[in-house]
C-alpha cells in the first residue's frame, strides 16, 4: 500500500517519542575508558548535556566534530548533513540511541596495557606530589615551634583555608599558563638591564620596552600568585598594593611611595617598613591587585598610576580580571600586556589530585574534571568546594559532584554573541532541554538592552526547528507563517519597551517585554544555521547605527529649515518631503550633467534660499532611492566637486538673519527714531572705567567733542 505521507509528517513533528523515559544503564567503572565520542543531531530521551554527562561518568570523552581519533558517532534525529558527510568519509562507526545505551551497559572497563601503565605513572606522580606537600608542612610546624610560635591554629585543617594551605610556593606547581608566566619571568629578570638601556630595546618577547606588566584575565587562575612567586624568583621583595582599596589620585600617590622608610618601626626596635607597612628588604616591587576596580570613589586614579608607571624606577605589575573595560584603555599603551586564559581541566587535574590524595578524599578524574569545568577554571572554587566536602564526606561520586556544582555554581556573565547562539541556537528550545522559563529569561536580563536588538537583527538567518518534516511549498510557506509570529512577538516588545521607557517608566513590565522581546521570537525560529561563520553569520545590531544617523539627519534637517524659513513656510515635515525633492533638479542634478559649467547657477540658487555648502551636503544625504547620497556622489565628478568648493568659498554670500523690530515695538530715545539696524555695524566695546567725582573734567570745554544744541522753545502767539 502506499505509505501515508500525512502520518508520516506528524510523526515527525510530534516530537520525541519518549522524552526522559529511557533509564540510564548501570555500567562498569571506566566502561568508556579510552573512546571518543561526538554526538549530532537531537536524541529522543537525553538532551545533549545529559549525554556528555553519561560520557564523562564512564571514563569517556567528547569532542565537536569527528576526526580520524573519533571511535563513535551518535546520531539524532536531525542529523548534521556535514558531519554525516565527514563520518561517511572516514568511516567512522555510528550508534543511534539505544546503541549508545548497550554500550554502556555492556561494554567491559577493561584498560589496555598502556592505558594502564599511563594510569600507574599518573598515581606515581600523584603520591609524589602529596608526600612533598606532607613534608613541607611538618618542616614548616618543626620552624614555628623553634621561632616559639603557636601554630596550633594555622596546622589545624578545621581552621586553615586550602587555598592558602596549598598555594603555590614555586613556578613548577602553577597549574597552566606556562607560558604566560616564563615571558614574566624573563621581563621581570632582564628589567634592570632595560632600565639602564632607558627601555628601548624590545628584548626576546617584546616587553623589555616596558617599565610594568599587565596580567589580565578571570579571577582564581593564579594570576596574584604567579607575580609574587616570579618576583621572589627574580631575586625582589613583592610589595601588594589593593587598588580597590586605593582608587584615588591622592591613595595611589601615597600608597605607592613603598621606598619612603617609616620611623615606627625604628622606634619599636623593628624592622624598616614604608608607608603601607611592609618590610623593605632588598629590591622591591610593587603589585597593583584588582586595578579595574578604580572606578569607584574619588577620580584620577587610572590616571596616577598611569603617570607613575611612565616614570618610576622600580618594576611594577598591575593585575586585572578584564583588560578591554574603558578604564583600562590608558594602561594599554604603557605596560607589557600578558593575557590569562583559563586552564583547561587537564591542566589542573593533577594538581587537584594529589591534594586530595592528602586530605584522604577519594575522587576519580572525572568528578575533578566536572568540579573544574563546572566552576569556570577557578581554583580557589575548586577547592573551596573540597574542603566543604571532606568535612562531612570521605568519597565523591560523578553524581555527587553535579549536585556539588549546581549548588556553587559561578555565575558568568556572556557576550551578546554568546547569548545570541544560546537563544537561537538548536537547543535550548528543543525537546529534551530541561531548562525552566525562568533559565532562559536570566539570558534576557544579562544584558536587557542589546540582547532584543540582536534577537531582532538575526532571527531571519537560522533554519527552524519547526520546518522539520516539510519541504519545497509547504516549508516555505511554514517559514513564512514563523517569520510571522516572530515578527509579531518583536512588535509587542517594542510596545511594552516603549512603556517601559516613557515618562510612567513602568519596570515592573520587564519579564513581559523579555518574554515578548527574546523568548518568543526565539521558539518560533530557533534552529540550526546561525553563527560566526557561512553564509548566515550573526552580525551586530544594525540599529544602533541607523539610529545615531537618524538623529544627525534630524539635526541637518532643522539647520536647514531654519536657513530657508525666510523663503518659505514650511515646517521640517514639510521641508524634507516637498522642497528637498524640489530643489533637486536646481541644486543638484545640473552637477551631475553639466558638471562644471553648472556650478555658478547652483550657487545662485542656494544664496537664494541662504543655504551654505553644508548644507548642500545634508540636501544629498538626505537623498533615498536613486538620488541617495551613494548613488549621487559616484555620479558627480571629483573635478567638479572640487571646482564647487573652490567656487563657493572664493564667493561672498547673504547671510539670513531678522529685524530687531519685529520681535515688538523699539522704544524711541529723545534723539528721535531709532536707527535702521541695517545700517549698524559692530563697533568694538570699550570698557567704562569706573572714577572718582573729583576726577570728571568738563567736556564744554574740550573742542573735539560736539556738543548737542537745545532746540529753541516754540514762539507762542500775542493775545488779543
Amino acid at each position: 500500500p502506499a505509505p501515508n505521507w500525512a502520518a508520516v509528517k506528524a510523526a515527525k513533528l510530534a516530537g520525541p517519542a519518549n522524552p526522559g523515559g529511557k533509564a540510564v544503564p548501570n555500567g562498569k567503572p571506566n566502561c568508556l575508558a579510552n573512546l571518543c565520542f561526538v554526538f549530532t543531531g537531537e536524541l529522543s530521551s537525553f538532551s545533549r548535556e545529559e549525554a556528555q554527562d553519561i560520557v564523562k561518568r564512564y571514563g569517556g570523552r567528547y569532542v565537536g566534530a569527528p576526526s580520524k581519533k573519533t571511535d563513535y558517532v551518535v546520531l539524532g534525529e536531525g542529523a548534521g548533513p556535514k558531519k554525516l558527510e565527514i563520518v561517511k568519509k572516514l568511516g567512522v562507526k555510528t550508534l543511534d540511541e539505544d546503541g549508545f545505551l548497550n554500550l554502556v551497559a555492556t561494554r567491559e572497563g577493561v584498560l589496555d596495557d598502556k592505558t594502564k601503565d599511563k594510569m600507574r605513572k599518573e598515581e606515581a606522580k600523584i603520591r609524589e606530589a602529596a608526600a612533598e606537600m606532607e613534608k613541607r608542612e611538618k618542616d614548616a610546624v618543626k620552624e614555628a615551634k623553634k621561632a616559639g610560635t603557636s601554630t596550633n591554629k594555622q596546622n589545624d585543617p578545621l581552621m586553615t583555608l586550602w587555598t592558602t594551605k596549598y598555594a603555590p610556593t614555586n613556578l613548577k606547581e602553577i597549574c597552566g599558563n606556562k607560558g604566560i608566566v616564563e615571558k614574566l619571568h624573563l621581563w621581570l629578570s632582564e628589567w634592570e638591564k632595560s632600565r639602564k638601556d632607558g627601555f628601548r630595546k624590545p628584548g626576546k618577547n617584546g616587553g623589555n620596552m616596558y617599565r610594568a606588566a599587565l596580567l589580565s584575565g578571570p579571577p582564581g587562575i593564579g594570576k596574584t600568585t604567579a607575580a609574587h612567586l616570579v618576583a621572589e624568583a627574580c631575586g625582589y621583595s613583592p610589595i601588594e598594593v589593593n587598588a580597590s582599596d586605593a582608587r584615588s589620585k591622592k591613595l595611589v600617590e601615597s600608597s605607592t611611595n613603598i621606598t619612603n622608610r617609616s620611623l615606627d618601626g625604628w622606634l619599636h626596635g623593628g624592622a624598616a617598613t614604608n608607608v603601607v607597612d611592609k618590610n623593605v628588604t632588598g629590591k622591591p616591587l610593587l603589585i597593583m591587585d584588582e586595578v579595574d576596580g578604580m572606578s569607584a570613589g574619588d577620580r584620577g586614579g587610572v590616571g596616577a598610576l598611569n603617570a607613575l608607571i611612565k616614570k618610576t624606577e622600580i618594576p611594577i605589575i598591575c593585575i586585572a580580571n578584564d583588560r578591554r573595560h574603558p578604564k583600562m584603555k590608558p594602561l594599554l599603551n604603557t605596560t607589557f600586556d600578558l593575557t590569562y586564559r583559563k586552564p583547561t581541566p587537564a591542566e589542573i587535574r593533577s594538581r587537584i589530585m594529589s591534594i586530595a590524595y592528602k586530605e584522604k578524599l577519594k575522587m576519580p578524574g572525572a568528578v575533578v574534571d566536572q568540579l573544574v569545568q563546572s566552576s569556570g577554571s577557578d581554583i580557589r572554587q575548586v577547592l573551596n568546594m573540597m574542603s566543604t566536602w571532606k568535612l562531612t564526606h570521605d568519597t565523591m561520586d560523578f553524581d555527587q559532584s553535579k549536585e556539588l556544582s549546581a549548588m556553587n555554581e559561578k555565575y558568568q556573565i556572556l557576550t551578546p554573541f554568546n547569548l545570541l547562539e544560546k537563544l537561537v541556537g538548536p537547543y535550548t528550545f528543543s525537546s529534551t532541554n530541561r531548562q525552566t522559563l525562568n533559565d532562559k529569561m536570566d539570558y534576557y536580563f544579562q544584558d536587557f538592552s542589546m540582547v532584543p536588538l540582536f534577537i531582532q537583527e538575526n532571527y531571519l538567518k537560522t533554519h527552524p526547528n519547526k520546518l522539520r518534516g516539510y519541504s519545497g511549498t509547504e516549508e516555505q510557506l511554514k517559514r513564512l507563517e514563523l517569520m510571522d509570529k516572530a515578527a509579531s512577538a518583536i512588535s509587542d516588545g517594542d510596545l511594552i519597551d516603549s512603556m517601559i521607557h516613557s515618562s510612567e517608566q513602568h519596570w515592573s513590565l520587564m519579564p513581559l517585554h523579555a518574554i515578548n522581546s527574546t523568548i518568543r521570537p526565539a521558539i518560533e525560529i530557533a534552529g540550526p544555521g546561525g553563527g560566526y561563520g557561512g553564509p548566515n553569520a550573526m552580525s551586530f545590531p544594525s540599529w544602533l547605527g541607523n539610529n545615531s544617523k537618524e538623529g544627525k539627519l534630524r539635526r541637518q534637517l532643522g539647520d536647514i529649515q531654519i536657513r530657508m524659513r525666510l523663503k518659505v513656510s514650511g515646517d521640517k515635515n514639510e521641508i524634507r518631503q516637498t522642497y528637498i525633492p524640489a530643489l533637486y533638479p536646481t541644486l543638484i542634478k545640473p552637477l551631475v550633467e553639466d558638471g562644471a559649467d553648472a556650478i555658478p547657477d547652483v550657487i545662485q540658487r542656494m544664496d537664494d534660499y541662504y543655504l551654505s555648502r553644508e548644507e548642500w551636503d545634508s540636501i544629498v544625504e538626505l537623498g533615498v532611492g536613486d538620488r541617495s547620497d551613494g548613488v549621487i556622489m559616484k555620479k558627480i565628478d571629483t573635478k567638479t566637486k572640487t571646482a564647487f568648493t573652490k567656487r563657493y568659498n572664493l564667493t561672498d554670500h547673504p547671510v539670513a538673519f531678522h529685524k530687531a523690530t519685529i520681535f515688538g515695538n523699539v522704544k524711541r530715545g529723545a534723539g528721535g527714531l531709532a536707527p535702521d539696524l541695517e545700517d549698524v555695524f559692530d563697533v568694538d566695546e570699550e570698557e567704562e572705567e569706573v572714577k572718582d567725582e573729583g576726577d570728571e573734567e568738563d567736556l564744554s570745554k574740550d573742542k573735539l567733542i560736539k556738543q548737542a544744541k537745545k532746540k529753541a522753545a516754540p514762539k507762542g502767539k500775542g493775545k488779543n
